[in-house]
This record gives structure tokens, C-alpha cells and sequence, in this order.
């Protein structure tokens, strides 16, 4: 992403402008991004890229602007994702500048090192399709697990890992989440509540992740050992904790939900 000199600081977060857009435009969530786009005057256009997933140019005025993402993502609720991001670019005071281009490894991902501004785009991408007054109470209802956020994907039109990452980000458990790529920990992410230290580098073998990876099956769920995930030297003998990971064979990567069941 290409910014002409220093960017602006944002005076409030991102999700508080992802509510402030919807509360002017008079809408729950992003919902049907067609009549979004439309209010917003963006267009949005396939095209080839093997640099990037996302793209948006706009007038200086932001009267106007173009979302490009690239041709064949299979994930219906991913390309709905990268379009929320490049709106963040759009309307985020100081993105978007002269233009945002942005890699797939930036989108939907809190991983270390990430500039800032892709984060930030990230989080108003996030409250814009999955806004948090209308998940806190499905999910504070029900535990954060993958299973519940395959409903919140399909109800809301987003991803599977953005889906599992609100439902970490509003329950009030003890939850944490891990995305893994090629059997090694790729980056995670911590709600306020999950204090314990998560191992880097590559996956324990104790760990259903590492088993998904081998073959084993796309799915799994249930306890396994702390340190299996946990770098502590506090941990008690014999602690547990809950795993739930799937498979995701397009991009060899595995999601993982951690949650803290009996606090240790």
C-alpha cells in the first residue's frame, strides 16, 4: 500500500468507523454489499493478479473509486471480506491515499510484522460484515467453537476465519486463535481474557492441528495437552486444554480455536 506521507492517526478505531458507516447508511451489516458499494460509489472488478488479492483506487475527493480483486479466489466469503477491507482503505482517514495494493498474506490475518494500516482495514472489514452488537449475543449464548462459526459465516456472508475470529474476539471465554500454514504456527491471535503464551514454530504432535495436516481427517475437536500449544513453566502436570481445528486443503493451512475450559 502506497501512502503519501505520514498517515494520519485514526481518532477512533476502526470498528467504531465500520458502526459509524452502517448507523449514516442505515444498516445492520454490509448484508447485500451490491447496494453498499453502489451508496458508497465504488465499483468492483475481477481481475488477474499474482501479486496481491486487493486493490482500490479512488479520486482524492473519495467521491468515487474502484475495488479490484483477484480473478478465481473460490471463497465466496473471503472475496466478500477483501471487498469490506478496500472499503476500510476507502473511508479510513490517511488509507488509501494514492492507491492500496494488498497481499493475501495481509487479509484477514493479525500476523506479526503486518503494517499497521492493513490491520486497521482489517478490523473495520470485520465489524463492517460481522458487526459485534448483533454476534455478542448469539455467541455469548453458545461457546466460540468452528462449528458456530460455519453458522456465522453462512448467516453473515463472510469467511470461515473471519467468522472464527469474531467469535474469539466477543465470547467471554477464555479463547484464543491460531492460524498454521505448512504444519508450522503462521501467526495468532488472543482475546482479553486468554493471558497463556502460544507457541511458535512448528506444531506439536500432541496437537489435532498436526494430525489434520497428516490426513488423519479435516476435522477434530476435544482436549488435548497444555503444552501442546502453551509455552509456560506454571502450567500443573497433566493440564488440558480445548482444541478445535479444521483442515483447509486449498490454502494447506489449518484454523485452530483454543479455550480454556477448567483455568489452570
Amino acid at each position: 500500500m502506497s501512502l503519501a506521507g505520514k498517515k494520519e492517526r485514526l481518532a477512533s478505531s476502526p470498528e467504531v468507523f465500520a458502526r459509524e458507516l452502517l448507523a449514516r447508511l442505515k444498516l445492520r451489516s454490509a448484508g447485500e454489499l451490491t447496494a453498499l458499494l453502489d451508496r458508497l460509489g465504488l465499483a468492483v472488478k475481477e481481475i488477474d493478479s499474482d501479486g496481491f488479492e486487493g486493490v482500490v483506487v479512488c479520486r482524492a475527493d473519495r467521491r468515487k473509486g474502484i475495488i479490484g480483486i483477484q480473478r478465481g479466489i473460490p471463497e465466496e466469503g473471503r472475496k466478500r471480506f477483501i471487498i469490506c477491507h478496500e472499503i476500510g482503505h476507502f473511508i479510513l482517514p490517511g488509507h488509501g491515499v494514492d492507491g492500496c495494493v494488498c497481499k493475501s498474506e495481509d487479509i484477514e490475518s493479525w500476523r506479526k510484522g503486518a503494517p499497521e494500516y492493513e490491520i486497521e482495514a482489517n478490523a473495520f472489514a470485520s465489524e463492517l460484515l460481522l458487526p459485534y452488537k448483533e454476534l455478542a449475543p448469539l455467541i455469548q449464548r453458545k461457546k466460540a467453537t468452528i462449528a458456530l462459526a460455519k453458522e456465522i459465516a453462512k448467516s453473515f456472508g463472510s469467511s470461515l476465519t473471519a467468522s472464527c475470529l469474531k467469535s474469539v474476539e466477543v465470547t467471554d471465554e477464555q479463547c484464543a486463535f491460531i492460524y498454521s500454514v505448512d504444519q508450522s504456527v503462521k501467526w495468532f491471535r488472543r482475546n482479553e481474557t486468554f493471558w497463556h503464551y502460544i507457541r511458535g514454530g512448528k506444531l506439536a504432535s500432541e496437537s489435532l492441528a498436526a494430525q489434520l495436516f497428516n490426513g488423519a481427517t479435516r476435522e477434530q475437536d476435544g482436549a488435548v495437552p497444555a503444552e501442546a500449544w502453551l509455552d509456560s513453566e506454571r502450567l500443573p502436570p497433566n493440564a488440558t486444554i480445548w482444541e478445535d481445528s479444521i483442515f483447509l486443503p486449498h490454502y494447506n493451512s489449518a484454523i485452530t480455536i483454543l479455550t480454556v475450559h477448567k483455568p489452570f
